[in-house]
């Protein structure tokens, strides 16, 4: 469930700023994860507010393969962080992600997943709302799984040539109507578009009439067939569906005659990433589980010392409830205070970045 960039990523490795790419390392229940982190040129944390993104490879593939996607020329214009996560091996030996396939590792995925986004928050300021996911086959495959499983972290996904896993389709049933677009050859061998599927796997049909019901959809799309530009032997068909909630909030994008192929321009008449991109930036999550902890809102409060070894001073004009959240938006302690200076004791939480909220005010702490 895979295809390899290499031709693709001949045409963008001239323009790519490797500097500004790292091969990075976290650990996770022990395990040493590695991904490949893109930050955009002039990146300043302490300024912006960035989108994030997490770009996803296929069955057998690396996180390398990715990278030739192009997606980092959109990232510095875009002011996206780019996080191109790595797959460890399943029982076949090939790199898959644990996502409810056959074909999947046992991996804990999930969690790694939401720690690259908790690094995104604590070290790059990443705006909690504007997360989102995409990949190719198995690393589409590994979107729809994350919209299920963290959907109140996920804004809005990109499938390129995977459906979703049968599991998801029975089991999934999300509170936050995540924004799909899909696209996906008629001629896909690898991952069908209808006909027989794949054990543990859906067809786009299903995939669509899935979120076609969470989303409330009517049957009937607004369709465009795009220019025929390429001497490819592809047509491109859009399906737009109507009366969704949100308005346009599930895009299919049908390539007639393709196989299991990542498009580009010149060769094709799109840019898969660039199209995705273009669906994903419409959409905010509307209650990410950090909603507002991000944002730079002025404090009703001030706290001190930050950092601080968990002993914190608060000072307010107003009495009020206090909560004290951390990256997953968990409350971790909540204190009724009263107007002028009160302490918390954070002594016993774990050293990190938290949120300490009152009202629709927030300011971030450091525990070391």
């Amino acid at each position: 469930m895979n295809k390899i960039f290499t031709c693709f990523a001949l045409l963008f490795s001239a323009s790519l700023a490797f500097s500004q790419l790292t091969d990075e390392t976290i650990s996770i229940g022990g395990v040493t994860r590695t991904y490949k982190l893109y930050i955009p040129v002039g990146f300043n944390a302490q300024t912006e507010n960035p989108d994030m993104i997490i770009i996803m490879h296929g069955l057998g593939g690396t996180n390398t393969d990715m990278v030739g996607a192009g997606f980092n020329n959109i990232a510095d214009t875009a002011r996206v962080i780019t996080v191109y996560p790595q797959a460890l091996n399943n029982g076949f030996g090939a790199a898959g992600w644990n996502n409810g396939t056959l074909l999947g590792s046992t991996a804990d995925d999930i969690s790694f997943m939401h720690e690259l986004i908790n690094k995104g928050l604590a070290d790059y300021n990443v705006n909690p709302a504007r997360v989102y996911a995409t990949g190719f086959s198995m690393g589409s495959i590994m979107s729809h799984h994350m919209a299920c499983l963290m959907n109140n972290r996920i804004a809005a996904i990109g499938a390129m040539a995977g459906t979703m896993p049968t599991s998801d389709i029975n089991s999934c049933v999300p509170s936050y109507k995540t924004p799909v677009i899909h696209l996906h050859g008629t001629a896909d061998g690898t991952v069908p578009y209808d006909g027989s599927a794949l054990p543990s796997l859906s067809l786009v049909p299903e995939t669509i009439n899935f979120w076609r019901g969470v989303h409330g959809c009517d049957a009937t799309a607004d369709s465009t067939r795009l220019p025929d530009v390429a001497n490819d032997g592809i047509t491109i068909d859009r399906f737009v569906y109507d009366n969704c909630n949100p308005t346009a909030s599930l895009e299919l994008w049908r390539f007639n005659g393709a196989d299991h192929v990542y498009l580009y321009k010149p060769v094709n008449d799109i840019t898969e990433m660039i199209e995705v991109w273009l669906f994903l930036r419409k959409w905010n999550h509307s209650n990410p589980a950090t909603l507002g902890l991000a944002k730079n809102t002025v404090p009703e409060f001030t706290i001190s010392p930050n950092p601080s070894n968990g002993l914190i001073k608060l000072i307010g004009g107003n009495a009020g409830l206090v909560k004290v959240l951390d990256l997953k938006g968990s409350v971790i302690l909540e204190q009724t205070i009263s107007a002028g200076t009160t302490e918390l004791d954070l002594s016993t939480a774990k050293k990190g970045v938290y949120f300490i909220q009152m009202g629709a005010a927030v300011s971030r702490i450091v525990l070391d």
